[in-house]
């Protein structure tokens, strides 16, 4: 609370100098470039190279090079990849493609994350529950919940996917129902002859190893990066009377330190503080961006290198909101376990 007491009423996007702020579109062509060269040049890898000792790296890259495309549409989808919000729609559109994704279905749910970052009513991504409100919900629910909190948290953005992106009555005004329509159209003509095209050509077979694979892959990355940035035991998620815009732009994101390769390909996906300061910067000026803002704001910024022992962490200790404490709840998986199997008894 001290720290957000210390920056209420800041202009926290004043740390960052505006020449951060503006878009250059050679550099953002290059990482769209990039990130579909890593896709595609993996899905030949596994057309080209027979075997199947070949394809659990070439899958990983495949899922990289697609989350990279959507960290591309990422910044399209905040007008951080030009100045042209029609050219910044159409590179968004295509991004999405290998993960099907209408982008202003996902637009739209992604800029509601962003005003209500760790609101307890209001947040769209991985908003906990308490464990009272989880034994109250239908078998389906508590099985995609907990599910999604542990053994199948890859596939957690999957089930996004499913809620709110195909579904214009999910958004609240009309002119975002509107948009998403015309995303879901243009996924529906462009992807259905894409996957029409390959089917026919590579069969069954291709149609599971050369998309659906590594659509599964990429939404692995997804799903994990997104699930590490806001999730922590000691990172709260605060009802609206308590929670405030200044707080969940700087104090509740993790930034993971990722190796060089990875920030790459990556496109700086994990400096993510900087971001959520100041959405408009290019991911391509968010390591400077977030250096202006450590510098103004000392000790304020979260940082950790990435391990797959932290994930295993947030796996194991992260699943249900504590009311009293507004931080996770660490009750041990036995528990839980054993309360399910006597409420089934």
């Amino acid at each position: 609370m001290a720290k957000s007491d210390a920056i209420s009423g800041e202009k926290l996007t004043a740390a960052i100098p505006r020449e951060l702020m503006e878009p250059s579109l050679a550099r953002g062509m290059m990482g769209f470039a990039l990130s579909w060269a890593l896709y595609i040049g993996s899905i030949v890898g596994m057309a080209v190279f027979h075997h199947w000792y070949v394809y659990p790296f070439l899958l990983v890259t495949a899922g990289l090079g697609g989350w990279g495309l959507h960290c591309i549409a990422h910044d399209c989808g905040h007008g951080s990849f030009s100045r042209n919000r029609k050219l910044n729609f159409f590179i968004g559109h295509l991004s999405l493609m290998p993960l099907l994704y209408p982008f202003h279905a996902w637009r739209h749910v992604h800029n509601l994350h962003h005003g209500h970052t760790n609101s307890l009513e209001l947040d769209t991504d991985w908003r906990p529950i308490s464990e009272d409100i989880y034994r109250r919900m239908p078998l389906r629910d508590r099985v995609v919940y907990i599910s999604t909190r542990t053994w199948a948290a890859w596939a957690g953005t999957i089930n996004y996917w499913v809620v709110s992106g195909f579904r214009p009555s999910y958004f609240p005004k009309k002119d975002m129902r509107r948009d998403v329509r015309r995303s879901i159209i243009f996924v529906i003509i462009i992807g259905g002859a894409y996957l029409a095209t390959l089917t026919y050509f590579t069969g069954w077979q291709g149609l599971l190893l050369y998309f659906v694979a590594p659509w599964f892959a990429i939404h692995a990355w997804f799903s994990i990066t997104t699930l590490m940035h806001h999730s922590a035991e000691d990172i709260p998620y605060l009802p609206e009377r308590y929670w405030t815009r200044n707080a969940s732009r700087l104090l509740v994101t993790t930034d993971f330190r990722y190796p060089r390769w990875l920030l790459f390909v990556t496109h700086n996906i994990s400096i993510h503080t900087a971001h959520h300061v100041a959405p408009v910067v290019p991911f391509y000026n968010l390591p400077k961006a977030q250096a202006a803002l450590k510098q103004t704001y000392p000790g304020m910024v979260r940082e950790e290198p990435a391990s797959l022992r932290r994930v295993w962490t947030v796996l194991r200790k992260c699943r249900f909101y504590d009311p009293v404490s507004g931080l996770y709840s660490t009750t041990p998986m036995a528990k839980i376990g054993d309360a399910d199997m006597k409420e089934s008894a």
